[in-house]
């Protein structure tokens, strides 16, 4: 489907400077549907490759109706679920699904102290955050530590949950005040 589109808007180019060479506003109209007709499929190949990448199905991509797990299906008469298969408690979104923090609102004075400091802070791979190691959004997860300088230069930002940048300006100021400068 790229690739035909890829080939109307050629044809679509191609009618353009045709119209310009003759002065034909046809020749100008079909220059458009050709890319109307190529945005189109670029929309529809992008659709299939986003449902594909979700682990939709070819259905659900084409716009009929996945089935879902347990429609159309039965269990055999006399089956029973096993005593243990019940759901686990536990929280009611896994860490993946959690979305993205906002951006720790930073004053200009902590920002100031906490910008060339090498304390460690957590980024995930991935995330444009960085956090502290107590961070909820670190639970499941395997977090990767680098100083906050390096995180920061990187275009890590801070975590709005869990103010990375707030505590380690308050860490500073206690270690200046502890060493008397």
């Amino acid at each position: 489907m790229i690739l035909a589109a890829g080939l109307l808007v050629l044809l679509g180019l191609g009618l353009f400077v045709a119209g310009i060479l003759t002065g034909a506003t046809a020749l100008y109209w079909g220059c458009v549907a050709a890319c109307v007709v190529a945005a189109v499929l670029l929309v529809v190949a992008r659709r299939r490759i986003s449902a594909a990448a979700s682990g939709g199905t070819p259905a659900a991509a084409n716009g009929a109706p996945a089935a879902t797990p347990g429609q159309g299906t039965a269990a055999p008469a006399g089956a029973t679920e096993p005593a243990g298969a019940a759901a686990p408690a536990g929280p009611a979104a896994p860490p993946e699904d959690l979305p993205d923090p906002d951006v720790e609102e930073v004053e200009v004075t902590d920002l100031l102290l906490v910008v060339d400091l090498k304390d460690e802070v957590l980024v995930l791979d991935e995330h444009p955050r960085y956090h502290l190691a107590d961070c909820v959004h670190l639970r499941g997860r395997t977090p990767i530590p680098l100083p906050v300088d390096e995180a920061r230069t990187d275009g890590f930002t801070p975590c709005a949950v869990c103010e990375p940048d707030r505590n380690l300006a308050q860490r500073a100021r206690a270690r200046r005040h502890a060493t008397g400068t």
